[in-house]
């Protein structure tokens, strides 16, 4: 059975970040790093020359715990997080031929208890299929 478009840029983006998709948070520190990439519901728009435009927007969120108690270093561990999630999705933007390009619209930090940092990015991921063909890019 074929894999949608959508289902193997998930894999390329989980992959490239070292991520689990849709994972729930951790719930204690042993689960520890950890990189959850989670998707949202996309748009598409379709055009006179027979294929859709995808705009899918998704969260890639890694946590860790602190490597020190020291508000300073959390902030810049946490913010090292972040940095480290928008290098690894533009490191190859296009996931290997399968999207057409990536946004950053967004992110932020957060320390739990001077143990856990942690650091959210949102993306905005462009794809395109051929119209009414979930399963192909191009046409043949």
């Amino acid at each position: 059975m074929p894999v949608s478009i959508r289902e193997r840029l998930l894999d390329a983006i989980t992959d490239a970040v070292s991520g689990e998709y849709g994972v729930p948070a951790p719930e204690s520190e042993r689960d520890l790093p950890i990189c959850i990439v989670q998707d949202g519901e996309e748009t598409a728009e379709s055009d006179d020359y027979g294929y859709t435009t995808h705009e899918l927007p998704l969260v890639v969120a890694k946590a860790a715990t602190a490597t020190s108690t020291s508000k300073d270093a959390m902030r810049t561990q946490c913010h090292e997080l972040l940095a480290s999630i928008r290098v690894d999705m533009f490191a190859d933007e296009k996931f290997g031929g399968l999207a057409d390009g990536i946004e950053y619209t967004g992110g932020g930090i957060q320390t739990e208890l001077a143990k856990v940092c942690f650091a959210d990015a949102q993306f905005v991921v462009r794809y395109h299929t051929v119209r009414g063909d979930p399963y192909t890019i191009d046409e043949e």
